[in-house]
C-alpha cells in the first residue's frame, strides 16, 4: 500500500531522514520507534506531504506521491494524527469531526462516520457541543484520531499517540486502534516512544537511529531482540 524508497528529507541544510525504506502492506498495522529526534515525525510528515523529501521517491497505491500537495494527499485517503493532537481549540467537538471531513461530500455516509466514531469514544459524543480546547488531554487525544477519521482514511499515520497521557486512557487509546485497524481494515502507521505499547500492537516494526533505518523485523522478533530491549525497553 505504501512504499518510501531512498527518502531524504532535509530542514535547510540539515538532514533528517537518510535512505529511508519502508514498506506498509495493507491491513496491517506497522510501527516505527527510536529516541526522540531520530527522524520518526518527520517520516511522518514526509508522507503527508508537510516537509516533502528532497530525494527518494514514496509511492501510495503504487502512485508517486512525493510531489502532491498535502490536502492532495489526504483526498487520496491518507490521514495524520499529529503530535501534540493539535485539535481546534475553539471550535466544538462536533465542528472539528466535520472538519475532518472537510473534502467529502457525501453528506448522509459523513453521518454515519460521526455515529461510528462517537461509538469508538462515547465521551466525544456527550461533549460534542463543547469547545475542544476544554477536553482533557485524552479527550483532545480521542478527538484527533476521530477527526482523522472522519476523512475516512484507508491508511491513518499516529504520531505519538500516548504521549501525556495517563496509563489508563493509553491503554484505552491502543484498544481502539486496534479495533479500527480490526473492524474498519484501517491500514496504520504508528510512531510511538513507548516501544513496548507500539510493538505488543503492530505486527511488524521499523528501529530508527539517526535519520536512519537500522533494524526492521516483526514485532515478536523485535520484542524479542536483545539490542532493542535494552535500548528501547529497559529490559
Amino acid at each position: 500500500m505504501l512504499r518510501l524508497r531512498n527518502v531524504k528529507t532535509y530542514y535547510g541544510t540539515i538532514q533528517a531522514l537518510r535512505d529511508v525504506t519502508i514498506e506498509v502492506a495493507q491491513g496491517e498495522i506497522i510501527t516505527l520507534i527510536g529516541a526522540n529526534g531520530a527522524g520518526k515525525t518527520t517520516t511522518l510528515m514526509s508522507i503527508s506531504g508537510l516537509t516533502p523529501p528532497r530525494q527518494g521517491e514514496i509511492f501510495f497505491m503504487d502512485e508517486p506521491i512525493q510531489m502532491l500537495s498535502p490536502e492532495k494527499i489526504v483526498a487520496l485517503g491518507i490521514s495524520q494524527v499529529p503530535e501534540g493532537r493539535r485539535i481546534f481549540p475553539q471550535l466544538t467537538v462536533r465542528e472539528n469531526l466535520e472538519m475532518g471531513a472537510f473534502l467529502r461530500r457525501d453528506r448522509a455516509a459523513i453521518l454515519q462516520d460521526l455515529d461510528y466514531v462517537f461509538s469508538l469514544f462515547p465521551v466525544l459524543a456527550e461533549r460534542q457541543r463543547q469547545a475542544g480546547g476544554t477536553l482533557s488531554g485524552g479527550e483532545q487525544q480521542m478527538l484527533a484520531i476521530s477527526r482523522a477519521l472522519m476523512a475516512r482514511p484507508r491508511l491513518l499515520l499516529l504520531d505519538e499517540p500516548s504521549l501525556g497521557l495517563a496509563p489508563l486512557v493509553v491503554r484505552q487509546i491502543f484498544a481502539i486502534i486496534r479495533r479500527i485497524n480490526k473492524e474498519q481494515g484501517t491500514t496504520i502507521f504508528l510512531v510511538e516512544q513507548n516501544a513496548n505499547l507500539a510493538l505488543h500492537v503492530a505486527q511488524r516494526g521499523y528501529v530508527m537511529e539517526n535519520g536512519r533505518i537500522v533494524l526492521a523485523d516483526t514485532a515478536a522478533n523485535l520484542l524479542a531482540n536483545e539490542a532493542v530491549k535494552k535500548a528501547y525497553l529497559g529490559i
